[in-house]
């Protein structure tokens, strides 16, 4: 009966270092896809900030140049710093993502997007500065949703997170089963 006393606590305990590598494999995959997220938010209010601080300079220039013919040169590094945020912010953001809410804030955020182009691409710059404002009040809800979506966790870590909850109740119940058969066992091995 000692012996398979031993067996048993052998096994159980190489199942549970099992289980918890596996846990600790998952969590550890889950947190790298967390700091991916918190660099693409950080990424993406990057991108927001050129853009805004790019057509408002280049709205600011055109605007206060209207005598003399404007110098390309002068707003040559602003001008490639919107065209790089517009097309940064484009590619970040997926229109068709399948959660309706995401979908529908990534959506408000690429029509704002659209309209601020064409816009500042027809030159119309006083309708660029009111819509530079709706385009950083649109990203806020999407990186609200971002940041929660990485303070909560990814799916699988949540997942992980209860089942490993579960497998430890279970653990502490089937020691607690075992301890008690050992001290009912224990006066009929001793006599």
């Amino acid at each position: 009966m000692d012996k398979s006393i031993i067996v048993f606590g052998t096994v159980f305990a190489a199942f549970i270092a099992g289980v918890f590598s596996f846990f600790n494999l998952v969590n550890s995959k889950e947190q790298k896809v967390s700091e991916f997220r918190q660099a693409w938010i950080d990424s993406f209010r990057g991108e927001v900030s050129l853009l805004v601080s790019s057509v408002a300079y280049i709205s600011f220039y055109y605007q206060s140049i209207r005598e003399t013919p404007p110098q390309t040169q002068d707003i040559e590094e602003s001008y490639k710093d919107y065209v790089a945020a517009c097309a940064g912010l484009i590619t970040r953001l997926n229109a068709q993502d399948p959660d309706i809410r995401t979908k529908h804030t990534n959506s408000m955020f690429l029509e704002t997007l659209t309209e601020l182009r064409d816009s500042f691409n027809n030159q119309k710059y006083s309708e660029v500065h009111v819509l530079s404002k709706h385009l950083v009040e649109n990203s806020k809800p999407l990186l609200k949703a971002e940041w929660e979506r990485v303070k909560i966790g990814e799916k699988g870590y949540r997942k992980n997170k209860r089942i490993a909850l579960g497998l430890c109740l279970v653990g502490l119940l089937a020691t607690a089963v075992f301890a008690r058969y050992l001290y009912v066992a224990s006066p009929i091995i001793n006599s």
